[in-house]
């Protein structure tokens, strides 16, 4: 089958939804989705923002932020939250019911309603590689996850539950993720084995 090129554009995908908790200058809390954000290092959170954000303002003033995944039951809300900005909309938060929590570690909001969120005190803002955008990078302090989104062990996320989604930057659609297909770095075990037709595989340590 044929290849179609779609031209210079960012084209990793799908990609995390989350949602960026910050405290605005009054000590109101604020929230806006965002899907340009990575895993920098094992403990440091990469996010890829606008630069005339209120997120950005509110990130530069307090050194701190949350990050949490946003869910197919929470997807409606945090969509909202990322079409209009506290700027103009101050009670934007407000309007969708969202719980706001306080962080025990740094000093920014965190959603009750959503599972999963790190509390990320800033490290440091890198000079803008364009002209409408900044990358803002986090220490991640701590992951806190809400019980009811573990499996029985206690000790790991049950996917089918929490029901993270992701979006595709090609149709702008949202998907939710949830199939189990096996634990990293077992499925490619089988290429190290000999065939049956007796073509060895190597395999270089990492």
């Amino acid at each position: 089958m044929a290849r179609k090129n779609f031209g210079q554009r960012a084209g990793v995908t799908p990609t995390p939804m989350l949602l960026i908790g910050t405290y605005n200058e009054n000590g109101t809390p604020n929230a806006m989705i965002g899907s340009w954000c990575v895993t920098a290092t094992w403990e440091v959170v990469e996010l890829n923002l606008y630069k005339v954000r209120k997120t950005v303002e509110n990130i530069k003033r307090q050194k701190a932020f949350t990050v949490s995944c946003v869910t197919k039951r929470t997807l409606a809300q945090c969509d909202y939250l990322g079409t209009v900005t506290g700027k103009k909309v101050p009670d934007k938060l407000k309007r969708t019911g969202l719980t706001a929590m306080k962080s025990e570690l740094v000093n920014a909001p965190y959603f009750a309603e959503l599972p999963v969120t790190m509390d990320c005190e800033l490290l440091r803002i890198d000079k803008q590689e364009d002209d409408i955008s900044l990358r803002i990078l986090g220490t991640v302090k701590n992951v806190s996850i809400d019980e009811s989104v573990l499996k029985q062990d206690g000790k790991t996320l049950d996917f089918a539950k929490l029901q993270p989604v992701c979006w595709d930057n090609f149709s702008n659609d949202y998907f939710v993720i949830g199939e189990n297909l096996g634990r990293w770095f077992t499925l490619g075990k089988v290429y190290d084995k000999n065939r049956a037709n007796g073509t060895a595989f190597i395999t270089s340590s990492l």
